[in-house]
């Protein structure tokens, strides 16, 4: 089965916080994989062929999270850094 992400939850955080990247094929163990925010590595707290923990590294900004395993890039997920509400960040225009 080639190497591909499932779901990453949550799809959004801050530095620090824990993520679950879910899949089958990653391997009953980390060795030299790696996970990685927008190019960002993290430190992964538990790994299985089916479920990642990572931690958002402090230096990650909004982009992809990739799984890479014996070389190999699975797909990236998007994870936007921080979180924000539906109303945060628009513009309104007033009259």
């Amino acid at each position: 089965m080639p190497l591909a992400i499932i779901e990453v939850n949550p799809t959004c955080g801050v530095p620090g916080e824990t993520i679950i990247i879910t899949r089958t094929s990653f391997g009953d163990t980390q060795g030299l994989s790696v996970v990685t925010f927008n190019g960002v590595p993290a430190v992964v707290t538990s790994w299985s062929n089916t479920q990642i923990s990572a931690l958002v590294p402090p230096a990650a900004i909004t982009g992809d999270v990739v799984v890479t395993v014996s070389g190999v890039n699975s797909n990236g997920v998007r994870f936007t850094i921080p979180c924000y509400g539906p109303m945060q960040g628009m513009i309104v225009e007033q009259i």
